[in-house]
C-alpha cells in the first residue's frame, strides 16, 4: 500500500477514541501473533538484560516505559528477579484477555530456558513461578502477585511518586515516537532517578515506519524515506498521535547524554532487514536542523536499529 493511503487512513482514526486500537487490529490477525509477542518480548527484554552487568540477589526495582498492549516485559523482569516493577504508557491499552492468550507461550522450553539463562531463578523455579502466575484471574491480581504497578497515563512527576531512583529503566522501540522536547524530559529525569552506576537501555528503531512489514507495508520506499520531507510537510502526513515518529537517528540520543551528563557504556547499531539506500542528497535540510552539533549527513541512515545503554557516573 502506498504510505500516503496508509497515512490518510490514521490521520482519519486519529480524530476517533478508539483510532489507535483500531490501528492495532491488523496485526494481530495473523493466527500466530500471540506467540510472536511472547517471544519477541522475552527475547528483548532478556537481551537489553544481559548486556547490564546488574546484580540481582539484592533487591531491585525496574522501570520500564512504554507498555504498549502486551505486559510479557513486565512479566519477565519479574522472573528476571527484580523485587518491583514499573510499567508504564501514555494511554492504558492492556487488556487481561489479551495477556492471557500470550501467558500460555511462558512455559514453553525455549522461553523458560532463555530467561533461566540470566534469571536468578533456576528452571524449576521458574516453571512453579510461571504456574502459580496463571491462577491469577485478574489483571489487578496479577500485578499485586509479581509487584508490578501500571501506570497510565503517565508524566515524570508521577513516576517520583512511586519510587525516588530505580536500578534499571528499559524501553523497546518507543522513543523514536517521542518528540523533542519530551525525549529532553525524559533525559533529564533518568539523570536523577537512575540510581549511580546502575543502568539505563533503550533500543531505538530509527525507520520510517511506513516501510514496516505488515499488511500496510509500502515495499516501494526507502527505510529512510521520511527524511526527505520538511518538518511542514511531514506533519501534514503523519503529525498525528498514532503516526508520529521524531526522525531522529543515534546521534540526538547520544547529544542528549552528553547534555544531561549520562555516561554512554555503549552503543549497538544495527542493520536487521534489507536496505533500501536513500542518497544524502535527499535528505532535507530541516532534518539537519534538529541537532546541536554539525553532523555527518552519513550517520542519518547509518542504522536502522540500535541500542543505547547508559548510566549515571
Amino acid at each position: 500500500m502506498n504510505w500516503k493511503v496508509k497515512a490518510i487512513l490514521q490521520k482519519v482514526l486519529s480524530t476517533t477514541k478508539l483510532g489507535d486500537y483500531l490501528n492495532h487490529i491488523p496485526a494481530t490477525l495473523n493466527k500466530n501473533y500471540n506467540k510472536h509477542v511472547t517471544l519477541y518480548q522475552t527475547h528483548e527484554c532478556v537481551r537489553k538484560f544481559s548486556y547490564c552487568n546488574l546484580e540481582l540477589s539484592s533487591s531491585k526495582t525496574a522501570l520500564e516505559i512504554g507498555t504498549g498492549y502486551s505486559l510479557i516485559s513486565s512479566v519477565v523482569l519479574a522472573l528476571l528477579g527484580f523485587q518491583k516493577i514499573v510499567t508504564v504508557d501514555i494511554t492504558r491499552d492492556l487488556q487481561f484477555s489479551t495477556y492471557k492468550k500470550q501467558e500460555k507461550f511462558l512455559d514453553h522450553s525455549k522461553i523458560i530456558n532463555l530467561i533461566a539463562s540470566k534469571s536468578i531463578f533456576s528452571e524449576q523455579e521458574l516453571k512453579d513461578k510461571i504456574n502459580q502466575i496463571k491462577k491469577a484471574d485478574t489483571l489487578e491480581a496479577l500485578l499485586d502477585l509479581l509487584n508490578i504497578t501500571y501506570v497510565a497515563p503517565y508524566t515524570f512527576k508521577k513516576l517520583f511518586k512511586q519510587s525516588k531512583t530505580f536500578d534499571y529503566i528499559s524501553s523497546q522501540v518507543v522513543l523514536e515516537h517521542m518528540s523533542p522536547e519530551t525525549l529532553n524530559k525524559l533525559f533529564k529525569f533518568t539523570k536523577h532517578a537512575i540510581h549511580k552506576e546502575q543502568f539505563c537501555i533503550h533500543t531505538i528503531n530509527f525507520i520510517d515506519h511506513f516501510a514496516n512489514p505488515g499488511f500496510f507495508q509500502d515495499k516501494s520506499i526507502s527505510e529512510f524515506n521520511f527524511l526527505k520531507y520538511s518538518n511542514r510537510s511531514w506533519k501534514f502526513w503523519a503529525g498525528n498521535s498514532i503516526a508520529y515518529t521524531n526522525r531522529l537517528s543515534y546521534r540526538y540520543y547520544l547529544e542528549l547524554c552528553e547534555k544531561y551528563d549520562l555516561k554512554i557504556i555503549n552503543f549497538i547499531g544495527e542493520n536487521y532487514r534489507p536496505r533500501k539506500e536513500l542518497s544524502p542528497q535527499l535528505i532535507h535540510a530541516d532534518i539537519l536542523k534538529k541537532y546541536s552539533s554539525k553532523i555527518n549527513i552519513e550517520d542519518l541512515t547509518r542504522y536502522q536499529r540500535g541500542t543505547l545503554i547508559i548510566s549515571n557516573p
